[in-house]
């Protein structure tokens, strides 16, 4: 069975500048095909822009995309894995905080982002896994 570590492996991480522009943000976001990106001052994880940001904080308070940066709409409140965490511990934390993305970080730096849809499939792969030892083993009789 996968783990996170093997997950995250072949991943590319997309994150972006503290300051930029909202618009920036959203079109880098669009561009890449994701919903959350983690705000970086140089090397430092500083916060994490999402979807959930977008529409609360920024079109909700009619805030003006060109002249908001990131640093005032971005979350700072961080759920964040060890990259060594077995998976269960990962999908408890994050149904702990309610969201749908953790951040992943090995010896303080930052090395990628989860989905709950990954953890799922993990989960999901065990399932199928279970299901065929034991198909096998019943029918091997």
């Amino acid at each position: 069975m996968e783990n996170v570590k093997e997950i995250l492996a072949n991943r590319e991480i997309f994150t972006v500048k503290k300051g930029m522009s909202i618009k920036d943000v959203v079109l880098y976001m669009a561009e890449k095909s994701v919903g959350l990106v983690p705000v970086m001052d140089n090397d430092k994880l500083v916060g994490v822009f999402s979807e959930r940001d977008l529409v609360k904080r920024v079109i909700a308070q009619n805030k003006n995309l060109d002249e908001t940066s990131v640093d005032d709409v971005m979350s700072t409140k961080l759920i964040i894995a060890d990259i060594n965490e077995p998976n269960e511990s990962v999908l408890a934390k994050m149904k702990e905080a309610n969201t749908r993305h953790i951040l992943v970080i090995e010896n303080e730096q930052l090395v990628g982002v989860l989905a709950m849809r990954d953890l799922l499939e993990l989960d999901l792969s065990a399932c199928k896994l279970t299901v065929e030892v034991l198909n096998n083993y019943i029918y091997s009789k």
